[in-house]
């Protein structure tokens, strides 16, 4: 038994190899965030967006960059962003969130011709102790902000 257990771990340990990473990019498109336009002054909202199309962009595998390089340029309308608190703490401070987004997502080529046009809507809800002040309400636009990175990689990725 000791002798069967001992070869059993010896196989185990001798399939474990080290296989070297290619970090090169093959045919990955170089994109560049043109505008992303908001019906009002929300700048937490703006932060995460840019940043939920820069991952969304560089986790799909091409690069991000606004120089002669560039082949494809990323347009963002937010026609709506409704950020509403529905549940409250005892002490009545907002705790629960529910944030729901309507955007527009273009990406154009050199010539400002569109090449994709996509309308993204999605609805998110954030549940904190209302304890903190405005953190959950910053939580909230986050939740979405994850969304649309999701449905922007799958858009890019055509998965």
């Amino acid at each position: 038994m000791l002798r069967l257990l001992t070869v059993v771990l010896l196989l185990i340990s001798f399939s474990c190899g080290y296989k070297s990473v290619n970090y090169s990019k093959k045919g990955g498109e170089v994109y560049c965030i043109k505008k992303i336009y908001f019906p009002r002054a929300e700048a937490t909202a703006l932060d995460v967006f840019t940043r939920a199309i820069s991952d969304a962009v560089i986790s799909s595998g091409n690069d991000l960059e606004c120089s002669g390089r560039t082949t494809r340029f990323i347009e963002v309308r937010v026609k709506s962003l409704v950020i509403r608190p529905i549940g409250y703490s005892p002490a009545q401070r907002a705790s629960i969130y529910k944030v729901s987004v309507d955007l527009k997502f273009t990406i154009e080529n050199r010539k400002n011709e569109p090449l994709l046009q996509k309308d993204i809507k999605e609805m998110a809800q954030y549940t904190g102790t209302g304890l903190t002040g405005d953190v959950e309400r910053r939580y909230a636009i986050e939740e979405i902000g994850r969304l649309v990175n999701v449905r922007i990689f799958s858009i890019l990725t055509g998965k």
